[in-house]
């Protein structure tokens, strides 16, 4: 029997949608950015410094966008130490201005590297997707510019891309398994990597047919090659809702760095004919100029991206929690229809914030921990949850309280789940920063490689103490809000 009880008052963020590849993000960036703090003095062993070969190959790039129809621009492309390249302001930049502007000449699209590599046919004719078409591409556009060959169109682009993105296609599988154990990172990270997989391997008859016809060299066509293409594309592919989703590289567009705090991003104009950026604050000459990637956590920004903000700076941080009806539950058929008639499937996940609960937890949390005695009562429970937003009494027993148990007990085990504690994770990032800021390590063994992989351990251990403090935090307003 049933009983109105208030809802819980103050906890409205809606869950997260989160996707595994190919990207739907709305802009993409360059190159590896180490995590906050880590390996300043490192840097030199990764990142190019800007010679007089790379400052002329950025010379050579922003000389062909003007080629290619850019107009003059208010923001100029510079290396930034540890970060690859960013967009600064050459002059004063208003909140609201009309930036950028770049044409379509300037677009990498799917249909462009279909009809332009040099097995495109083949690739169209085999049904293949935009993202595998687009990776080919860049495979023989990267073979072209390690051969040489500067009269492609898209040779100056080429150029300027990086070898290395950080990105999660990068890791070694030890790495995915050990440094993201416990974590729900670690599933996401899985998804990536399958994807790409198949992609290679859905690749495989069309590059054996094009070898056959000698439209390719098979030794330049590798699965480390299409590697690289994967993650140029996770890294800066750019989804362009003026052109109805259409994904592209946007050539001089994707050069612009992320900021958590910035809430605009690239587009297409379909009044002017080109993609442009709206800046919501005002930038002084000399300044870096940013654009969003979309409310992204520090793990999504790892994973896809290469790099992390620093610790507690990112206000969409947040642990993805998941939530799943039981198979013995007594009443799960009769859940499952319940279920399915407000649209909600018998698994769930809600990102847990620091500052917020997810709209639609408790709810179901309270819905697949009840124990109704008899089946006619699993509708009506399904309808004061999910349709009316209120928690009834169930036989007697609080449904809100219910669901806020439940959950209580979902965020303890998840502390279990990870190999390290939370102390050790803090005192393994204190040791290891240490260690790199050691003028004597690596002196005699000067390896960017190392210093990566280390600078990833840092990352991933900063990302399993924040999951634990939302974790914590999540137990300790639910433990308030039962009183």
């Amino acid at each position: 029997m049933y009983t109105r009880h208030s809802e819980v008052p103050g906890f409205t963020n809606p869950p997260l949608l989160r996707q595994a590849c190919p990207p739907r993000r709305s802009v993409y960036v360059n190159a590896w950015k180490p995590p906050f703090g880590i390996g300043q003095k490192k840097q030199k062993k990764q990142v190019r410094e800007p010679s007089g070969e790379i400052q002329k190959e950025l010379l050579d790039f922003q000389g062909w966008t003007l080629e290619q129809g850019l107009p003059k621009q208010q923001v100029e492309v510079r290396n930034v130490p540890g970060q690859g390249r960013g967009l600064f302001a050459t002059e004063g930049i208003r909140k609201g201005q009309q930036l950028l502007q770049i044409p379509e000449t300037l677009l990498l699209t799917a249909e462009k590297a279909a009809r332009e590599c040099c097995f495109g046919s083949v690739l169209t004719d085999a049904g293949l997707p935009d993202w595998t078409v687009l990776a080919s591409y860049l495979v023989e556009l990267w073979d072209q510019h390690k051969e040489g060959e500067a009269s492609s169109y898209w040779a100056p682009y080429i150029a300027l891309l990086p070898e290395d993105t950080g990105c999660i296609l990068e890791w070694t599988d030890k790495e995915v398994q050990g440094l993201l154990q416990g974590s729900p990172l670690q599933q996401k990270a899985n998804e990536i990597r399958q994807a790409a997989a198949a992609s290679w391997r859905e690749v495989q008859p069309a590059l054996q047919q094009a070898a056959d016809k000698g439209l390719i060299k098979p030794e330049a066509f590798t699965q480390g090659r299409y590697q690289w293409a994967f993650s140029i594309l996770l890294t800066r592919l750019c989804r362009l809702e003026g052109r109805r989703g259409e994904e592209a590289l946007v050539a001089w567009g994707d050069m612009a760095n992320h900021r958590s705090d910035v809430d605009t991003f690239l587009d297409w104009s379909a009044s002017r004919k080109c993609v442009t950026f709206q800046p919501d604050r005002s930038y002084a000459p000399g300044e870096q100029m940013y654009v969003s990637y979309g409310q992204k956590t520090s793990g999504e920004l790892l994973l896809s991206y290469g790099f992390m903000l620093a610790p507690e700076s990112n206000p969409h941080d947040a642990y993805l929690l998941q939530l799943q009806l039981d198979v013995n539950d007594s009443q799960r058929k009769h859940k499952l229809a319940a279920l399915a008639k407000f649209r909600l499937k018998e698994t769930q996940q809600f990102p847990l914030r620091a500052n917020a609960l997810p709209a639609g937890l408790l709810e179901f949390a309270a819905f697949i921990a009840a124990a109704p005695g008899k089946s006619d009562e699993v509708p009506v429970l399904a309808e004061y949850l999910f349709g009316k937003q209120q928690f009834p009494l169930l036989d007697k027993v609080d449904c809100r309280v219910l669901g806020i148990n439940f959950v209580l007990t979902a965020c303890r085990t998840a502390m279990l789940g990870y190999r390290k504690t939370m102390e050790a994770d803090k005192e393994y990032i204190e040791t290891q920063r240490t260690r790199l800021q050691d003028s004597s390590f690596g002196a005699e063994d000067d390896t960017g490689s190392q210093v990566a992989q280390i600078e990833r351990s840092i990352a991933a251990a900063m990302l399993r103490v924040r999951e634990r403090q939302i974790l914590l935090r999540t137990s300790f307003v639910l433990q308030q809000t039962k009183r």
